[in-house]
């Protein structure tokens, strides 16, 4: 009597399966297939990329690339009167005056707007000598002064000349004219102040603006 192969029951002569687990008689069992354990050891070792260098350029060129990260030197507007700044200064605003500029400015106001009511104040204490600010507005001032004066004579002198003409005539008409001129002639007198206004306005607010009709004659040097 055989057994069964596989569950090992006992099997009579002649049968072909077995009557417990239907294994075929004569057949070899299949095989069982075998647990294999990961090896967690296996892993291959990924070799690191490699440095790249960067490229080489010419002399030229790497030139060329480092004065592009270089920063531009602030360019000032210089002022007359005033040296060129020394050595590295913040950015300002494009056309804004020196820092030394801007101080003498702010430290001698006073002296300038001086220079277009009593001319002669910055002259007489040399203010105009150690400040270019000062000596700018008191050289404007002074040649303020004198057009007051000229057209103070101009004014005596034409007026003098137009009287003796309309009034000799004795009549309405050349009185009427004598009034019109008169009255043209006394409204000159507002150009010389609207330039003092002006002129005291730019000295406040510390500017080196010339004004206009006179801003280009320099007495004071």
């Amino acid at each position: 009597m055989s057994q069964c192969s596989k569950c090992g029951t006992p099997l009579q002569d002649g049968v072909q399966f077995c009557p417990n687990c239907g294994q075929t008689i004569g057949a070899a069992p299949p095989p069982q297939q075998q647990y294999q354990q990961p090896d967690y050891q296996a892993q291959q070792y990924q070799q690191p990329q490699q440095y790249q260098q960067p490229p080489q350029y010419p002399p030229q060129q790497q030139y060329q690339q480092q004065q592009q990260y270089q920063q531009p030197q602030q360019q000032y507007q210089q002022q007359p009167g005033y040296p060129p700044p020394q050595g590295y200064y913040p950015p300002v605003v494009p056309g804004a005056p020196p820092q030394n500029a801007i101080q003498d400015a702010q430290d001698n106001k006073v002296m300038a707007v001086l220079s277009y009511i009593i001319f002669f104040i910055p002259l007489v204490t040399g203010a105009h000598k150690t400040s270019p600010f000062v000596k700018f507005h008191a050289n404007q001032g002074t040649v303020l002064f004198l057009l007051n004066v000229a057209w103070g004579i101009a004014y005596g002198v034409l007026l003098a000349i137009f009287t003796a003409i309309f009034l000799a005539s004795l009549s309405l008409g050349g009185l009427a004219t004598l009034g019109v001129i008169t009255t043209i002639l006394g409204l000159v007198w507002f150009v010389p102040a609207i330039l003092a206004i002006l002129g005291i306005i730019n000295a406040a607010t510390g500017k080196i603006k010339p004004l206009p009709i006179i801003g280009k004659i320099t007495l004071i040097k």
